[in-house]
């Protein structure tokens, strides 16, 4: 054994304390010559080596000598070294947990976060999207041919679209209507209803695209919010006319 950092030692404490044990007792020049560690250094690992309770002085004709502590006591100090991680975890887990249920938030800015949040719906474990959005923003945002694109993934990954979206912000021609071929089942909400927002729930997230006047993407990740975003929705869909 040349290294005792397992135990919490640093690499000249851990050579000063063996070099102590192989001397028996030593001076610090002894000590610096043994270990090959230059004297300035020694004095400074010596102290922590004595504080660690690994070392003591002896002190013989006004000379100072210093005597490696039995090997015994690196034991003590794993075994005070688990004691006190046993006495942590509880602490430690409550922060895992906690982590675990904090909503996380990202915030995607400008047009590249935009069709980044976007796309990210595309991920969906459940195969399953809850929209309500307006078409004509997001065509304004990122242009017809990447919405047709996206669609197209979409479709083609065989995620199934429940979407509620805003008369007023129709294009002049409908688009995107009810399909049993693209996955896409459409219903118009509530004439007054004018989302300048497109919020998606799928799994446990909420991704919401902002309108062209701001544009950014954000994603929520929380059960907890996801859920309640779904039951709006669920709530919306029966007051919101079929296509």
């Amino acid at each position: 054994m040349n290294n005792l950092t397992e135990f919490g030692l640093s690499e000249k404490q851990s050579k000063i304390y063996l070099s102590a044990l192989k001397l028996g007792k030593a001076s610090v020049q002894q000590l610096a010559r043994e270990a090959r560690i230059e004297r300035t250094n020694v004095y400074d690992a010596v102290e922590a080596l004595i504080e660690k309770g690994l070392m003591s002085v002896v002190v013989e004709n006004k000379k100072r000598y210093f005597v490696a502590e039995e090997p015994s006591v690196l034991g003590r100090m794993l075994e005070e070294r688990k004691s006190k991680f046993e006495a942590m975890l509880p602490r430690l887990e409550l922060l895992r947990r906690t982590a675990d249920v904090a909503p996380r938030v990202a915030f995607y800015p400008g047009v590249e976060g935009y069709r980044t949040v976007y796309e990210a719906t595309l991920k969906s474990k459940e195969k399953k999207l809850f929209g309500i959005f307006s078409v004509r923003d997001m065509r304004d945002v990122l242009g017809q041919n990447v919405v047709d694109r996206i669609v197209e993934k979409r479709v083609a990954r065989g995620i199934a679209l429940r979407v509620i979206r805003s008369r007023e912000r129709e294009l002049p021609s409908v688009r995107y209507p009810t399909s049993t071929g693209q996955l896409r089942d459409v219903r118009f909400a509530p004439t007054g209803m004018d989302f300048p927002i497109t919020t998606y729930v799928y799994d446990n997230k909420v991704a919401i695209l902002s309108s062209k006047q701001e544009t950014f993407g954000l994603i929520i990740e929380s059960a907890d919010i996801a859920q309640a975003h779904r039951y709006y929705f669920e709530a919306l869909w029966q007051i919101s006319e079929a296509v």
